[in-house]
């Protein structure tokens, strides 16, 4: 059997960070939804079960936490593509990545407005 490629997802990361253009959303965090997948080859680490095989999706939601709350982002398109680019930079064993966020409280009388993007590493 031949494992290509294998998939890490990190669903429904909820925390509060500033994200947004208008005034109120500069100045109050609001709640955001992540949801990240990651593309990775499998068979080392299913091989020798050493996490420096794979990638440490624990580890990897708190730094994800930091940097989004660090970067005070204005559109959620940027937040999508900036986190995409950090995880590919800093995550070498990732082959892709597909990052989504959602704002609950966007829109009203919505459950959310959401973006997200796929990148793969060239």
């Amino acid at each position: 059997m031949v494992i290509e490629q294998g998939r890490i997802r990190l669903k429904d990361l909820q925390f509060d960070c500033i994200v947004g253009i208008l005034p109120y959303e500069r100045e109050h965090e609001q709640p955001i939804i992540l949801n990240l997948t990651l593309w990775l080859d499998f068979a080392k680490a299913a091989q020798t079960e050493d996490l420096n095989e794979s990638i440490d999706y624990a580890k990897l939601a708190e730094e994800l936490k930091g940097f989004i709350r660090l970067s005070s982002f204005k559109l959620v398109e940027t937040l999508v593509v900036k986190t995409a680019e950090y995880v590919l930079e800093h995550y070498p064993k990732a082959n892709a990545v597909e990052v989504s966020v959602a704002k609950p409280q966007a829109v009203p009388g919505c459950l959310g407005a959401e973006a997200s993007v796929k990148l793969i590493r060239s």
